[in-house]
């Protein structure tokens, strides 16, 4: 049956006009989207109006407008028109409704045994059709049978494509150019990079990609393409609101930054074809030498005790002198570094967030198979009231043949002081202090430190 369904839709494609509607004939597209499923789209088309009142109708817009977003201009003769209504016509066609609609109709079969049968279908099922012939016979027909089918025009209400449509009073007659824009669901993008580090786990080199994804139910050709880095605020979807994988790559020279109001903007260069269904990714900067820092992490809360692996961290500074020094946008970043045959071998991914100029990016690698950490609380004495005095002793053991660096954090809570500690500290915000400390090949480093919480 689905061979035989296809078999009408396409019919209908090749033979179907309806008048009024131009066809996907935008020009000057622009798209700008943004990362939380949104995409605000501009296009423009030529179109004929006479005097007095107009039906225009815009063929092929994204499936999933958002209807009160849409906006109409006519810039040419603004003070000469006026629109009345303004309606989105999404009742497409497709299987089920054309046998609906053609429910009664005078309909043509004809089967595979070369035999010709006309008469007013009464229902259709799955696998079936019931006719009622022009004798009165009823008669039902395996639909695997048929092999040629006639309709009636295509019923009235049901469209190819998703439509605007717009009456406007016009004391204008002639050509003019028609200005379009709309919010549509569908569309994202996220940026993707690739990070190999070298040997001597500190110098690296990073490459970029955004990941365009279209799923508006149209093709956006010879778009111009902008994306917004951030989140932008967005109201409360109403009950009301209507909530309706090919891929391709392209080389991108240079794409432009700057700053938007709180967010970022980044310009792809020339023109971009997004079509329907389809992931493509273009390069957001050119490739990146830099170096970073290589940090084993133990991180503990107030009573937590035990041994377990230390995390493997690996920070960047994003300055100009890293060669970098740019707003970065969130995306995944997956690890690599080179084996000594020089094939890459994936050793972590991180997922980061946007990154402005002159901050750190931190990756969280993974977690150190020869680097591990034990956290004990020796002492806890609450002999005054609505306080606590407690001596923590924190061992690093590295079983690596190379030192390592490694930063003990430690959150504390309530209004609490350091009374007495074996090494240097840093206090930090959110009730953190970190220990930076360097561990021997083969060896431990043992952290012992005292404090006293009130509340």
């Amino acid at each position: 049956m689905h061979r035989d369904y296809q078999w009408i839709i396409l019919a209908l494609l090749v033979s179907l006009s309806m008048p009024g509607i131009a066809g996907n004939d935008f020009k000057n597209t622009r798209v700008t989207i943004y990362n939380n499923d949104l995409g605000l789209v501009y296009q423009e088309k030529d179109v004929f109006l006479d005097k007095g009142l107009n039906t225009l109708r815009f063929a092929g817009v994204s499936k999933r407008v958002q209807p009160a977003t849409v906006k109409l201009s006519l810039p040419k003769i603004a003070a000469r028109f006026e629109i009345n209504e303004q309606n989105y016509l999404y009742d497409l066609v497709n299987t089920k409704k054309l046998f609906d609609k053609y429910t009664g109709e005078r309909v043509v079969f004809r089967l595979d045994s070369g035999e010709t049968i006309s008469g007013e279908l009464l229902s259709s099922e799955q696998d079936y059709v019931v006719l009622r012939l022009p004798n009165e016979v009823i008669r039902i027909l395996n639909v695997e049978k048929i092999i040629d089918y006639e309709f009636p025009k295509l019923p009235g209400g049901l469209i190819l494509k998703p439509t605007l449509e717009w009456k406007i009073n016009s004391q204008y007659k002639g050509n003019t150019t028609a200005q379009l824009s709309y919010l549509t669901g569908g569309m994202s993008w996220n940026a993707e990079y690739v990070l190999v580090m070298n040997k001597n786990e500190k110098d690296f080199e990073l490459n970029s990609w955004i990941s365009l994804d279209n799923h508006a139910g149209t093709t956006f050709e010879d778009a111009k393409v902008k994306l917004i880095a951030g989140d932008i605020h967005r109201a409360a979807k109403g009950s009301r609101e209507r909530q309706m994988v090919a891929f391709a790559a392209a080389k991108s020279t240079a794409v432009e930054m700057r700053e938007i109001a709180d967010y970022y903007l980044y310009e792809l260069p020339g023109q971009v074809t997004l079509r329907d269904n389809e992931m493509k990714q273009v390069t957001l900067f050119d490739e990146i030498s830099g170096s970073g820092q290589k940090i084993y992490r133990f991180e503990n809360r107030l009573s937590n005790e035990g041994t377990r692996s230390l995390e493997v961290l690996f920070k960047i500074a994003n300055t100009a002198e890293n060669n970098m020094g740019f707003a970065i946008p969130g995306g995944v970043v997956r690890v690599f570094q080179r084996d000594k045959d020089e094939t890459l071998q994936l050793i972590g991914e991180d997922r980061i967030n946007h990154t402005s100029c002159n901050d750190t990016l931190t990756l969280t690698v993974g977690n150190a198979f020869d680097v591990k950490g034990k956290r004990q609380i020796i002492k806890k004495d609450r002999s005054v009231k609505n306080s606590e005095t407690v001596t923590v002793r924190i061992k690093i053991t590295n079983r690596k043949s190379n030192p390592v660096s490694v930063e003990v954090v430690e959150f504390l809570t309530n209004y609490w002081n350091i009374r007495k500690a074996s090494h240097d500290y840093q206090k930090e915000p959110g009730n953190k202090i970190v220990f930076p400390i360097i561990v021997k090949a083969d060896s431990s480093e043992t952290i012992t430190y005292t404090f006293t919480r009130k509340w």
